[in-house]
């Protein structure tokens, strides 16, 4: 499962690794600094993500925290033993453990102040009957109404989960009408109620037992929290504070950029800074592709799956063939993208190529390694008849023998895609991993599409006129338990769809970013191997202005996971 990380540590070592570039360049860099630290101590240090964890004392909201962050912190009684809120971090965010519904006053009134500030509200329940008490959904309307993010969790702890699951399904359907019935609007579409075995859980952590651990039903209930918190206030002024800082630094790299004397350090710089915009280009355009095919992807399996309900065999092989439909249209995608950057890169290299030097000069020796290696990766990466520098000898007086080695290989930077691994990346973080993802889904579905069909057996028999009045009722009561039925496991189901559209959209950025990352880096090896002969030699300006472009490059990956297109 694709998990957040923790973002608040990461961006602190980010800032300080800026911070050392500013104060070895202070001249240079007061202006950039005083920005960097009022966007950086307003829109990133003082966020932090907030998840509180709601509900009725012995509904099982320590067990179920513990179970999130993986350690047995909370105290887990059946008598209310939190007279105050608690916070503990999980992953980068606090988690806040509240006195809860039917605390003394007292209490309560520490959680109302604290509820304030949280970004997604945990409402635990349990199914055993917390979930009827009418104090859960007036509390829940307030907590609605004061536009927080509520995901449901019922606390599974009579161990009905994947075993009756129409029981489940049966507590979902009542709770839903419970909302309603208090007045709260949009239940289908706005709120996700989501069932955890915490017990189950707490013994497949102990016994580190994946199976155990997935059916408990844990990691559904992490991967909606990650999904709800990229959709929060606090995550878009970090990814606002985020794409600020890279304007800053990005003139600051400018600034740095004018004091190189050497023709070919300016070159060499123009050239990779040309490699670092194309791979963030390509990076926010297929980002977006991929968000927008995920998108698709979430709201067709629904109906798929309807379709063939009733043959689980048929749906794995559905979504199997939707995922890969879904990765051929990326790399399809990757492949275009790769083709219009390899044009701009082309010429970039080949404007690099024509650079003129007396043969006698350093830099024209050092110009003469970048163009052989430069060919050399071309020419490693192609089928083209391309005669390798160890045989073809580079006349740096003869610019369009070079010239013409460059851009005849260039031109195929786009074909050494098809001979990655990116698409092996890709079916890896996705498919294998789909035959177990909807058990839980459909499982209670077809339960549930059961149940109702039985239903029908009430009208046969006799149909004498004495029992027609009870049979007509008990028909129509029959078939209002059906649209119920079927509107709640439809409703569950496009919901599920659309967490796990979005898992996999994550894990589908991540594994192509990587993949073009290591293309790209090929042909930018040569340019950074000289670097670092030269900071080897005392020469660090251009050092630190490929350092720093790399941490612009940081910041624009961590702003993606944060859920920015």
């Amino acid at each position: 499962m694709y998990e957040l990380k923790d973002y608040q540590c990461i961006l602190n070592e980010e800032a300080t690794k800026v911070q050392n570039f500013f104060d070895k360049y202070l001249d240079d860099s007061i202006l950039f600094a005083k920005d960097f630290k009022d966007v950086n101590d307003s829109k990133i240090r003082t966020v932090e993500p907030e998840i509180m964890v709601y509900g009725i004392y012995n509904a099982g909201k320590s067990s179920i925290l513990n179970e999130l962050i993986g350690e047995d912190k909370a105290q887990t009684n059946d008598v209310p033993t939190t007279d105050k809120v608690t916070y503990y971090s999980w992953q980068g965010y606090k988690i806040a453990d509240t006195p809860g519904i039917m605390a003394p006053i007292e209490h309560e009134n520490v959680t109302q102040e604290h509820l304030k500030k949280a970004d997604v509200v945990l409402f635990v329940m349990s199914t055993t009957g917390s979930n009827e008490r009418i104090e859960n959904y007036q509390r829940m309307k307030e907590i609605a109404e004061a536009g927080k993010k509520i995901i449901i969790v019922l606390n599974d702890k009579n161990g009905d989960l994947g075993i009756n699951d129409d029981v489940i399904q049966n507590i979902k359907r009542q709770v839903a009408i419970n909302m309603q019935k208090v007045g709260i609007e949009d239940v289908d579409k706005k709120y996700c109620i989501v069932t955890v075995n915490a017990m189950a859980a707490n013994d497949g952590r102990n016994e580190n037992d994946s199976v155990m651990l997935a059916a408990s039903g844990i990691d559904e209930l992490k991967n909606i929290i990650l999904t709800e918190l990229k959709a929060t206030t606090s995550f878009e002024i970090l990814r606002g504070g985020i794409r600020q800082i890279e304007n800053i630094l990005e003139n600051f790299i400018h600034k740095l950029e004018s004091n190189e004397n050497s023709e070919l350090l300016k070159q060499m710089n123009q050239v990779l800074q040309t490699f670092n915009k194309q791979k963030i280009s390509m990076r926010r355009q297929i980002n977006t592709y991929i968000d927008t095919q995920a998108e698709m992807l979430g709201d067709n399996l629904p109906q798929l799956i309807w379709s063939n309900r009733n043959d689980q065999n048929k749906i794995d092989e559905v979504i199997k063939q939707e995922i890969n439909r879904l990765n051929f249209k990326i790399q399809n995608e990757i492949q275009r993208q790769l083709t219009d950057t390899a044009s701009i890169l082309e010429l970039e290299l080949k404007s690099f190529a024509e650079i003129q030097f007396d043969s006698k000069s350093v830099d024209a020796e050092s110009f003469k390694n970048i163009l052989s290696q430069l060919s050399k990766t071309e020419s490693q990466n192609t089928d083209l008849d391309v005669q390798s520098p160890e045989t073809k000898e580079i006349d740096i007086s003869n610019v369009g023998i070079a010239t013409g080695i460059l851009t005849e290989s260039t031109a195929t930077i786009a074909a050494n895609l098809a001979k990655t691994e990116i698409g092996k990346a890709i079916a890896k973080t996705t498919i294998g991993k789909l035959a177990g993802t909807f058990v839980p889904v459909i499982g209670p579905i077809i339960t549930v599409v059961s149940v109702v069909s039985a239903l029908g057996k009430i009208f046969g028999g006799n149909d004498d006129r004495a029992n027609f009045e009870a049979k007509l009722q008990a028909k129509n009561e029959a078939e209002r338990r059906r649209v119920e039925a079927e509107m709640q496991a439809r409703q569950e189901l496009n919901q599920k769809c659309r967490y796990l559209a979005d898992n996999i959209s994550d894990e589908l950025k991540i594994s192509t970013d990587k993949g073009i990352a290591e293309i790209l880096a090929q042909y930018e090896e040569p340019f950074k191997t000289e670097l670092q002969k030269r900071k080897n030699k005392g020469e660090q300006l251009s050092n630190d202005i490929l350092q720093l472009r790399e941490i612009v490059n940081e910041y624009d990956l961590l702003r993606v996971e944060l859920g920015a297109r």
